[in-house]
């Protein structure tokens, strides 16, 4: 099995780690975004529980998925050796893009 090179770089190497991290993230919300619906679909609740367990499973889901976004674009994007910059100042909102 070929391995990746090792970063040439510390700003590569923190790149590589942020990478790990954000699909790590993605992965852990994916898997219970699955088992949330899993439980919800299957879990035999009684008629009078329904709408509550549909409130709380709804609102938990959409939890797991706005902090999936939010890690995702935070750690890849944001990030202390990001690609992007973001600033802002009186005289507006700026992006810049490292192009490498």
């Amino acid at each position: 099995m070929k391995s990746f090179p090792p970063a040439g770089t510390f700003a590569e190497g923190q790149r590589y780690i942020y990478g790990l991290l954000a699909s790590a993230a993605g992965m852990f919300c994916g898997a219970c975004a699955i088992g949330m619906i899993a439980l919800l679909m299957w879990g035999g609740w009684s008629r009078s529980e329904e709408h509550g367990i549909v409130a709380i499973f709804g609102w938990s889901l959409g939890g797991f998925i706005i902090a999936m976004i939010v890690v995702i674009i935070g750690l890849l994007a944001g990030g202390p050796v990001g690609r992007f910059r973001l600033s802002a100042s009186r005289d507006g909102a700026t992006i810049e893009a490292d192009g490498e």
